[in-house]
């Protein structure tokens, strides 16, 4: 169970990748005096999600175990196709029609990022958490980590009373980053699963396909966000935090 003596005003829930960006977030949240429960989740298509639990001992090595905590591996997967479903059955020339720069690639990606933070919101309010953190960085130039959705995601959690930290997302270089968490007397070294569904960039995206990507965003996904939410809420509130390994939550 959550730690019955941390402060709720200083607890933050930070989505956990194992990836060098989420793991830098979790120091700094720390340094800056919160209590920091650590999520990662499973889309399905991904392998090694058991090495964020090396991670997240690390840092309980480093900063104690009341200061960081791991609070489980959640499965995602039923989540993400009800917000593609209008990619998925519509046929091309009727999507582009409304959407004609929207690029799959990216559309997978914005799906799966957002039922994570479908899960979280849920997570935080089903146990009084009042910040959530995830490690974007707008140096990446994926679309999910765009400013457009920065903005986005920030008036999402805003929606339901939570404050979004992005504690990396301005920072510029890989080199700094790894010399902080060295810093912190912490081996540089990934621990990220490895995702089957994501897609590299071959090229920045163009304003056209941001603007679809966006409406997509807008006018198919958000709609969804309310009840969604609400029946994750319910289940976060009876399900265990640490599930054992091979079950999700």
């Amino acid at each position: 169970m959550i730690m019955e003596n941390m402060n709720t005003e200083k607890k933050a829930l930070l989505m956990l990748s194992g990836g060098r960006d989420s793991f830098l977030s979790a120091c700094r949240l720390i340094e800056d005096g919160y209590q920091v429960l650590l999520v990662t989740y499973d889309n399905g298509h991904m392998s090694k999600t058991d090495n964020v639990r090396l991670l997240s001992d690390r840092l309980g090595q480093i900063f104690g175990t009341e200061r960081v905590k791991h609070v489980g591996i959640h499965f995602i997967a039923q989540n993400i196709r009800p917000l593609l479903n209008k990619a998925l059955y519509q046929e091309p020339a009727e999507l582009c029609k409304e959407y004609p720069h929207l690029l799959l690639s990216q559309v997978n990606c914005l799906a799966c990022h957002t039922a994570m933070y479908f899960h979280s919101i849920a997570y935080c309010k089903a146990h009084g958490i009042k910040v959530l953190a995830e490690g974007a960085r707008e140096k990446q130039k994926f679309f999910v980590e765009l400013p457009e959705m920065k903005n986005r995601y920030e008036d999402l959690c805003q929606k339901y009373d939570i404050l979004l930290q992005l504690p990396v997302y301005d920072l510029k270089s890989d080199i700094e980053r790894k010399d902080e968490l060295g810093e912190w007397g912490f081996l540089p070294k990934s621990f990220e699963p490895q995702c089957w569904l994501g897609c590299a960039m071959l090229q920045e995206l163009t304003d056209d396909q941001r603007k679809s990507l966006t409406d997509y965003y807008d006018k198919e996904i958000v709609p969804q966000a309310d009840v969604m939410i609400r029946r994750l809420t319910s289940q976060k509130k009876v399900l265990a935090d640490c599930p054992v390994k091979g079950s999700y939550v």
